[in-house]
């Protein structure tokens, strides 16, 4: 369960620039359920992820005085744990783009699919795609970057990035369609666009 944003989170920051440290706790209990969700997506084993987070608290701490105000705190904070993970798959080099894009089957969904898919078990799908597909797919899908972002941040061609996308979504999709197989007698409720 994630916690409440502080009362007043100006006045807390304005503590953990001055390196207050029961001021940095408190922002670190808050962010950290958050942030580490958002590692595990990038790096599934949870050791790595924790690391990452904690790599990721240590450069929000660091850069707390170029936090100009300007949207929300737990938004700069969140693409800085992007940008970790980002370098950590990068220097552990497990980020792996697929070569062969053999175009899978389209894979709609009709009223008739049985199964609403709890987005624990999307997420868990989600996981055991390959490490570039997984990558886009999440900075795409569920950080908002744009094809050009990634290409940018992971040092590929914008051209890459798209076809990674549209291969990760029509893999994606045929996982999701024969998992709605397993269990009948319900409706599905999510869209991947």
């Amino acid at each position: 369960m994630s916690r409440p944003e502080p009362e007043d989170l100006n006045a807390l920051l304005h503590q953990c620039q001055k390196q207050q440290k029961a001021a940095q706790t408190e922002l670190y209990n808050w962010l950290a359920p958050k942030l580490l969700g958002l590692c595990l997506r990038y790096l599934p084993d949870h050791d790595n992820a924790e690391d990452v987070m904690q790599d990721a608290f240590v450069k929000i701490f660091l850069q707390l005085h170029k936090f100009r105000g300007e949207g929300s705190f737990e938004g700069w904070a969140k693409r800085i744990a992007v940008n970790t993970a980002l370098t950590a798959l990068k220097a552990q080099k497990k980020i792996y783009f697929e070569r062969d894009l053999t175009i899978v089957e389209n894979v709609d969904f009709t009223e008739e699919d049985p199964l609403q898919l709890s987005a624990e078990e999307i997420g868990a799908c989600i996981q055991t795609l390959p490490s570039g597909y997984r990558t886009i797919l999440n900075l795409f899908l569920i950080e908002n970057f744009s094809h050009a972002e990634i290409a940018q941040q992971l040092g590929i061609g914008e051209s890459t990035s798209r076809s990674q996308y549209a291969r990760a979504r029509q893999v994606l999709m045929k996982m999701l369609k024969e998992k709605l197989h397993t269990q009948p007698d319900q409706t599905p409720n999510f869209i991947i666009h």
